[in-house]
């Protein structure tokens, strides 16, 4: 029985030749296109860069509305804004507002992220087009946001859901309704002013500044009832405004202990430590620091189990709560 090739043979079909077989082994062969899956879809979607994100929607008619739900998981975002006729929203690389070109005045708003500038035409001031994109972005549920810089925070924000921040920095605002609430502690905040707002009270570091040519109104009784765990004062304070600190936070036993108070010291730091003795009955002494320098540190009674260690630090003071008769084992 004659074989098939053979058979081919004999009617003068010709076997492929060995350039042909060398061609169609280079050819590469594409494996099959697979589409993710929904809950793949949504996990790349969600935690994509914003302005990728906008680029996506603009050109993907398919994911909008899958867009349109998820939320943001923003690094930065600052708002800069001074009076009705200028703001600016940077959400991250994507930024938007009057950048520039001052087009609120013919009702139009820019867009811009590296690599592309657009411009749009509305029927609302700049500001207020601003202040919507603002809140339709930020209001979504489980956003995220790193870092908040906020310059004369416009009341948009406040109107959103509670932000999940991790990092605050609020600048010349006076008003403790300007703050922004929070779904949990932030981990640092840093604020000119001392106000009191569940989210300054609540928040784990605190800073206190502004610009040397302006000054800090120093209340204590609204110092004493913050939680942080770090207070930080970037101005020096007075005697009279040290004690009254101590004496505030000596009446309270709920101060976690490891909390600390630091903050500069006009004066000489003697008549503190006479101040604190003679009016909150605090027991001095001298510690030796890490260094082998000697330290000037007061003891202050708050409970059976807590006391205040008040320690001169340079250039300033330190204010801590301390577990009872726990200050000679201190290392500063």
């Amino acid at each position: 029985m004659e074989s098939k090739a053979s058979k081919n043979q004999s009617k003068g079909a010709k076997p492929p030749s060995t350039e042909s077989v060398a061609v169609l082994q280079q050819v590469p062969i594409k494996p099959p296109i697979k589409q993710l899956s929904y809950p793949s879809l949504v996990s790349v979607v969600e935690f994509i860069s914003f302005g990728r994100r906008k680029q996506l929607y603009a050109k993907c008619p398919t994911i909008r509305k899958l867009e349109e739900k998820l939320p943001y998981h923003l690094e930065s975002v600052k708002i800069e804004t001074i009076g009705p006729g200028y703001i600016i929203l940077k959400f991250d690389n994507f930024s938007t507002g009057d950048i520039g070109a001052h087009p609120g005045n013919r009702g139009e708003i820019e867009m811009w992220c590296p690599g592309k500038r657009v411009t749009r035409s509305t029927k609302l001031s700049l500001y207020e087009a601003t202040e919507k994109f603002a809140l339709y972005n930020l209001s979504r549920p489980g956003t995220t946001i790193k870092t908040l810089e906020t310059e004369y925070t416009p009341k948009c924000i406040l109107n959103c859901i509670p932000l999940t921040i991790e990092n605050l920095i609020v600048d010349c605002n006076e008003w403790d309704e300007w703050i922004n609430r929070t779904t949990r502690p932030v981990k640092t905040l840093q604020t000119g002013l001392i106000i009191r707002h569940d989210t300054i009270k609540y928040a784990k570091e605190v800073t206190v500044t502004r610009p040397s040519h302006l000054s800090i109104r120093i209340q204590t009784d609204i110092l004493s009832e913050w939680n942080c765990e770090s207070i930080t004062i970037e101005k020096d304070l007075t005697y009279m405004e040290v004690v009254d600190y101590c004496r505030r936070v000596s009446k309270r036993t709920d101060r976690p202990i490891g909390s600390v108070f630091k903050s500069g010291l006009s004066g000489y730091s003697t008549e503190l430590f006479q101040m604190l003795s003679r009016e909150l009955n605090a027991k001095k002494m001298l510690l030796k620091g890490f260094f082998g320098n000697l330290i000037q540190c007061a003891t202050i009674y708050i409970n059976e189990s807590t006391e205040l260690h008040v320690c001169r630090m340079e250039p300033g003071i330190w204010i801590k709560v301390s577990a009872r008769r726990t200050a000679i084992d201190q290392v500063f």
